[in-house]
C-alpha cells in the first residue's frame, strides 16, 4: 500500500526534509513513530532511498498528495550513517569528473554542486548557464562512468549563491544560504522607496543581483511615504503658514518652520495631522484668577436676601442721620 493510499484512512503528519544541496521536500509519516525536528530520517524516493534532515512538521491537511515525494521509512541506522558519510567523499569524485568532461566537451556551463542519493541510484548535478545548453553527451559520459541515473538541474544565480554560501556586506552569512526558502522579486523601486543610492556595489549581493534584504523593510517605508509629508512641502498648521524642513520616520516626528516668525518646532506626526485640520490656533490657556479677599469671600458666601436686608438698614441709618441734622439746624 502506498503512502497516498494509506493516508485516505488514517491521519498522518508531514515531514519536511532538507537534503545536502539545501533542497526541501515533503514526506508522509504514517508509521506512527514520532520523529523530532532536527534529526535525520531515511525516506523513500522515486528510485530507492535517501536521507535528509527534518526541518519542519506539518499537519496532513497542510500539504496535498501531489506535493509528497515519498514517505518516512525509519530512523537512520549505523549502516545508513556510514553510507551517508561515504557519499560525501563520492560526491567530490563525481564533481571533479563532471568538471573534466565539461572542459573536454567545451560546454558553456558552470558547475555549482553535486548530490548523491543515499543508495547511489541517482546523482544530481546543479549548474548555471547564460543560455540553453545541450548536455546530453555529458549525461551519457556520467551514466557510463557511475552506473546511475544522472539528473542535470540548471539553476539561477541566486540559487547558485544559496548552494555555495558566503558572507554578505553586512558581515553575516547570506540570507539565502541560511533561512530563505523562496526568493521574492526585488526591483529598483524598493531601493528608491528607502532613499538608498542605486550604486550597484552598495545594493547588490554575492549573486550580483539586488540584495534580498532590501525587501524586508519595503512595506514599512511605503507606509511612511503615505503618512509623512515630503521635505519642503507647505501646510497651514492651525492657521499658521509653515513648511516642512525634515521628517524622522523612526522617531515619528516632523520638523516644521513657521513663516510668520521663522520659529522651528518638532511635532509628533499625530499632532501634525491634527493641526492640519484646525482652522485657527488653539485657544490660549485661561489666566489664573486673582486670590479673593476674605471680605469679598464673606459677601459672596452670604445669601441674596441677607445682602438686601443689610443694604436697607444702611439706607435707613443714613436717613435718620440727615433728619437729625436738620432738626438741630432749626433749633439754632
Amino acid at each position: 500500500m502506498t503512502a497516498s493510499e494509506n493516508t485516505d484512512h488514517h491521519p498522518f503528519e508531514i515531514l519536511q526534509l532538507a537534503f545536502k544541496s539545501r533542497r526541501l521536500a515533503y514526506f508522509a509519516n504514517n508509521t506512527g513513530v514520532p520523529v523530532d525536528i532536527g534529526v535525520f530520517a531515511v525516506v523513500s524516493v522515486d528510485r530507492g532511498e535517501d536521507m535528509g534532515k527534518v526541518v519542519a512538521k506539518l499537519d496532513h491537511s497542510a500539504v496535498s498528495a501531489d506535493e509528497l515525494e515519498g514517505h518516512f521509512l525509519r530512523m537512520p541506522e549505523d549502516e545508513d550513517i556510514d553510507r551517508w558519510k561515504l557519499n560525501r567523499e563520492f560526491e567530490r569524485e563525481v564533481f571533479a569528473y563532471c568538471a573534466t568532461r565539461v572542459q573536454v566537451r567545451s560546454l558553456e556551463m558552470r558547475l555549482t554542486d553535486c548530490e548523491v542519493q543515499l543508495d547511489r541510484n541517482r546523482i544530481r548535478i546543479f549548474f548555471t548557464a547564460d543560455q540553453r545548453t545541450d548536455f546530453r553527451g555529458l549525461v551519457r559520459d556520467m551514466a557510463s562512468a557511475f552506473r546511475a541515473r544522472i539528473e542535470m538541474r540548471q539553476i539561477g544565480v541566486r540559487d547558485d549563491a544559496k548552494h555555495k554560501g558566503g558572507v554578505g556586506i553586512c558581515g553575516r552569512g547570506l540570507c539565502c544560504a541560511g533561512f530563505l526558502n523562496d526568493f521574492k522579486s526585488v526591483t529598483l523601486k524598493s531601493v528608491r522607496d528607502q532613499g538608498l543610492s542605486p550604486n550597484p556595489s552598495k545594493v547588490s549581493g554575492a549573486c550580483s543581483r539586488l540584495m534580498c534584504c532590501l525587501e524586508y523593510e519595503t512595506d514599512f517605508y511605503r507606509r511612511a511615504q503615505k503618512t509623512f509629508p515630503r521635505d519642503g512641502m507647505k501646510f497651514k498648521l492651525a492657521g499658521r503658514q509653515s513648511s516642512v524642513r525634515s521628517c524622522d520616520i523612526f522617531k515619528e516626528t516632523v520638523s516644521v518652520v513657521f513663516e510668520d516668525d521663522g520659529s522651528e518646532e518638532i511635532i509628533e506626526i499625530e499632532e501634525f495631522h491634527r493641526r492640519r485640520t484646525m482652522a485657527a490656533p488653539p485657544p490660549p490657556e485661561e489666566k489664573k484668577q486673582e486670590p479673593v479677599s476674605e471680605t469679598k469671600l464673606r459677601t459672596a458666601e452670604k445669601p441674596a436676601d441677607e445682602n438686601q436686608s443689610e443694604k436697607k438698614q444702611s439706607k435707613g441709618r443714613r436717613r435718620h442721620r440727615r433728619k437729625k441734622s436738620r432738626k438741630e439746624e432749626r433749633k439754632n
